[in-house]
């Protein structure tokens, strides 16, 4: 920072730190011409002199009290986390102030050029340098020499002729103090004393200077160990960035490391990578997400913009000011930022790399586009400088990578020729007496498996199920008032006893109801025939026979409709149609005092000797087989089957019949019901129950041991292939 001549420390006039600069301020007493007026004179000098002594004792103190003060502001400003150019301003300031200097500059050396640049300086306007040219000449010959030399310096003002290089062109004294870092000059502290001074003064200033400049040297030695801990950070991700997106070529993969790792490099808050599709730019990656909403709003407009951007190949930053966007991106912007609330966007075209480009603006402007990089900043940041640096780093190496993955999957027929070269290496220096031994292997497995017979089979999931059995259901609406069968499901009944008792209400009050009409309609018809019988005139005769006659056919009917809810009422009581066994379980339990419905099922009877049955449920997928195999045997096929009650033990049996009906019975889908005549003797009396399940196979013959042991796979591919070609 450079200050206004203007604007310069204007401090009091203040003693230098060297205690022996102070008897150089005191001024000689003039010379006394009497006795007596020397003698009360001398009285006067002697009291001014201690008057002032004590003044001088408490202005050096309060002097020094200040410079260190400043002392302690210049050690705190290095510890602190500021940058050079802070430091720089904050550290001149006080140098200067606590010197009571007229100004002073901070030179430093370019470490690529060599060159030495003022980096702040405060009223160099005051001195000669500021309007004469060939001072400033002169100065910059001065400084150039003491920045080889390195060593410190005191200069007189006007030291050497006037033509002389490399002196001290000013009316000051010049106090320079190098800067060293790691032992090398990066720099001078130069101030601009006022001249007058003694040489011990002089050598205090030299002393103070350099023992500041040893300050900042410190700081600037820290400031390049931050630096270069900072770079190393910055390396090391870059290397991560590198790797990732050379590290594949595939297109969705490289854009999702060029949107992650690419944000770990630049440091902002969200990247997006669109590549291009014919003239459209789509999003395919953003930063800290596994997959894109592509219906999503924010992302069709930030899809818009890239595009736009694209077309015209020329990057855009915005940073909230829209006075420099172009009219046709304007409105792209401001849509965008709307729904991402982005304080800074940028969108950085990504062009294709061509071979021997570099230099060449021809070719350069005939690259294709291949995609775009957004970059999103969703708060305030001051690092843009270092945001365009990271950025261009990114975009260069995701123009190859993307270049490169588009390149390799444009290749025709790209997955058969890997197949291809992975095969053909096989086949090259040690590998090939391995390979053909794996072949040979593989070749005789295949051999193996298509050649031998094995005996196929097709399995299925079963129950026993009784060949005869009665089911009982519901006659009528009711309650079950009593159940007499057990809940053990072996109750023994002979055909007609009484299985459950129900109760209805309705019909019962219905029943009652009816027989109070009968009676009625017989009191109504017995009245009716008295008076036809004592009728006196016909015409009476005829009217009491007609009564009669509807009183009569009344009572016929509702003797009628009696009959018929007796018949109802008799239906009350459940009987075992045949003699068997209640094979039910915890009958009471389910029915005892519940309402049933009519139709509703109450009870299986099984004869005590009938034929039991395995009644499998053959898929869908495998009836084909089991028609052929039918089509083809003269007898019934032969069945092996395990009951899962008692495993470890098959029993054998013969398929009897086929449903001619598909049906859903199980998770396996559409069956076929298939039944299988076994001897019942082979099978304890206790395991023949209703609904044990059981895993058989229903043998076809035979066919190659690959075909039986994996035919529903081969079968499956055909299906989902067969319109293929």
């Amino acid at each position: 920072m450079v200050n206004d001549p203007g604007t310069g420390p204007q401090s009091p006039q203040i003693l230098p730190a060297d205690p022996d600069a102070g008897s150089e301020a005191v001024s000689d007493a003039p010379t006394a011409p009497t006795a007596a007026t020397a003698a009360t004179s001398s009285k006067r000098s002697s009291r001014r002199r201690v008057d002032l002594t004590q003044s001088e004792s408490a202005l050096v103190d309060k002097t020094r009290a200040q410079i260190r003060e400043l002392v302690d502001e210049v050690h705190q400003l290095s510890k602190g986390s500021v940058n050079a150019e802070e430091f720089y301003e904050g550290f001149l300031t006080r140098i200067v102030t606590a010197l009571a200097s007229v100004g002073g500059a901070i030179w430093t050396i370019d470490a690529e050029n060599k060159a030495i640049d003022l980096q702040v300086h405060i009223n160099l306007k005051q001195t000669s340098l500021g309007d004469d040219e060939e001072a400033r000449n002169r100065h910059s010959l001065l400084v150039r020499r003491l920045c080889e030399t390195g060593e410190p310096a005191l200069i007189p003002p006007g030291a050497g002729s006037k033509n002389q290089a490399g002196e001290n062109p000013t009316s000051q004294l010049l106090v320079i103090a190098p800067l060293r870092v790691d032992g090398e000059v990066v720099g001078l502290v130069e101030v601009f004393q006022r001249a007058g001074a003694g040489p011990t003064t002089q050598r205090g200033y030299l002393r103070f200077v350099l023992q500041m400049s040893e300050i900042a040297s410190e700081f600037l030695s820290n400031l390049r160990l931050r630096s270069y801990q900072k770079q190393e950070k910055i390396w090391h991700r870059l290397e991560q960035f590198v790797q990732s997106v050379h590290a594949g070529l595939d297109t969705t993969e490289t854009a999702y490391a060029i949107a992650n790792e690419g944000r770990r490099l630049i440091g902002c808050d969200r990247v997006s990578v669109g590549l291009m599709q014919g003239s459209r730019c789509h999003i395919k990656a953003v930063s800290g997400l596994d997959s894109i909403e592509r219906r999503s709003e924010q992302v069709k407009t930030l899809s818009r913009l890239a595009t736009a951007v694209v077309k015209t190949r020329r990057e855009l930053w915005f940073d909230g000011q829209s006075a420099d966007l172009p009219p046709q991106l304007e409105k792209r912007v401001h849509d965008h930022v709307d729904r991402s609330h982005a304080r800074m966007l940028v969108v950085l075209p990504l062009l294709e790399t061509v071979e021997g480009d570099e230099g060449d603006e021809g070719l350069s402007r005939n690259r294709k586009p291949v995609g775009a990089i957004v970059i999103e900043q969703l708060a305030e940041s001051d690092s843009t400088r270092e945001l365009k640096a990271s950025a261009e780093l990114v975009v260069q190496h995701s123009e190859v990578s993307l270049t490169n993955c588009l390149d390799h999957q444009s290749i025709f027929l790209l997955p058969l020729w890997k197949a291809i070269g992975a095969l053909t290496g096989q086949f090259r220096g040690r590998k090939l007496v391995r390979t053909a031994l794996v072949a040979a292997a593989v070749a005789g497995v295949v051999a193996f498996l298509c050649l031998f017979p094995y005996p196929f089979s097709l399995g299925a999931n079963g129950a026993l199920v009784p060949e005869q059995k009665h089911e009982i259901y519901a006659p009528i609406d009711g309650i079950l008032t009593a159940v007499n069968v057990s809940d053990a499901g072996n109750t023994v009944v002979q055909q007609g006893d009484l299985l459950a008792q129900l109760a209805s209400s309705r019909l019962d009050l219905e029943i009652e109801n009816l027989r109070g009409q009968i009676s009625q309609a017989r009191q109504e018809r017995d009245d009716s025939g008295h008076r036809k019988a004592t009728a006196r005139t016909p015409e009476d005769k005829a009217a009491y026979s007609f009564q009669y006659d509807r009183a009569e056919q009344n009572f016929k009917n509702l003797t009628r409709e009696l009959d018929h809810l007796l018949l109802e009422q008799s239906k009350l009581e459940v009987r075992a149609p045949i003699d068997g066994q209640v094979v039910n379980w915890q009958v009471r339990q389910n029915l005892m005092r519940r309402p049933v419905r009519f139709g509703q099922h109450l009870m299986t009877v099984v004869p005590p000797d009938t034929q039991w049955l395995l009644e499998l449920e053959m898929p869908e997928r495998r009836l084909a087989h089991l028609a052929r195999e039918l089509k083809a045997s003269d007898s019934g096929l032969k069945v092996t089957f395990a009951l899962l009650s008692w495993p470890g033990r098959e029993f054998e049996g013969e398929l009897i019949s086929v449903d001619q009906k598909l049906d859903v019975y199980s998770e396996e889908g559409n069956c076929a019901l298939v039944r299988v005549a076994f001897l019942n003797s082979e099978v304890p009396a206790e395991l023949l129950k209703s609904g044990t399940r059981a895993r058989a196979k229903v043998h076809c013959g035979s066919a190659s041991i690959g075909y039986s042991m994996f035919y529903e796979l081969i079968e499956t591919v055909k299906s989902r292939w067969q319109f293929w070609f």
